[in-house]
């Protein structure tokens, strides 16, 4: 299985808004209203430079990202089903990924910081070589790293980048908090999983 990491795992979109407010600021940008934010909400750094940052490099802003974010640590904390989910998958001997748009290094502090490292397998972030969702590439590192075929993997996001990206790397999309026909809870899709393994 792989999840999305904000929104699904954990919750961090107000630590995002501070510190996107916070990098404004620095590099001397335009205010970031939140409007604006919530629009893209979910998007990669390389979206965050052309659309926030213009003239920084994507290199400028990820270390600001890197060096700042948890200073809004309050802000990120974890599903109340998180830990208990991947237990359950673990127990089963299931595969768990984390696929993000945050780069790799951040994705493994946030998870760290919540006390969700160790329960997942690999943890897949935007940059360099993998290009972030919608493009598949976050997908299809994932499965390399846990050596099994996209076909066989169940994408679990809250995002239509997430949903694009499991359809253009060839794996089964299940919703989260997306709507009526998506999961409302993590053990919705501790459910949703165990009936396809019946």
């Amino acid at each position: 299985m792989l999840f999305d990491m904000d929104g699904v795992l954990l919750e961090s979109k107000e630590a995002w808004f501070r510190v996107l407010q916070a990098a404004a600021r620095h590099f001397n940008k335009t205010d970031i209203e939140r409007s604006r934010f919530d629009a893209s909400w979910g998007q990669g750094v390389d979206a965050d430079v052309r659309d926030f940052f213009p003239g920084c490099t994507e290199e400028q802003i990820e270390r600001f990202y890197e060096d700042h974010l948890l200073d809004f640590g309050e802000h990120v904390r974890a599903d109340a089903e998180a830990r208990s989910t991947l237990v359950a998958l673990r127990d089963r001997e299931l595969p768990r990924g984390v696929i993000t748009n945050t780069p790799a290094f951040l994705a493994r502090d946030m998870l760290a910081w919540t006390g969700l490292i160790g329960l997942v397998d690999v943890t897949v972030g935007a940059g360099g070589d993998v290009r972030p969702k919608p493009d598949p590439d976050v997908i299809r590192h994932a499965c390399e790293l846990l050596e099994i075929d996209a076909a066989s993997v169940l994408v679990v996001g809250d995002s239509t980048f997430d949903e694009k990206a499991a359809k253009a790397a060839g794996a089964p999309f299940y919703g989260f908090r997306m709507g009526a026909k998506s999961a409302a809870k993590l053990s919705d899709v501790l459910r949703y999983v165990e009936q396809r393994q019946v």
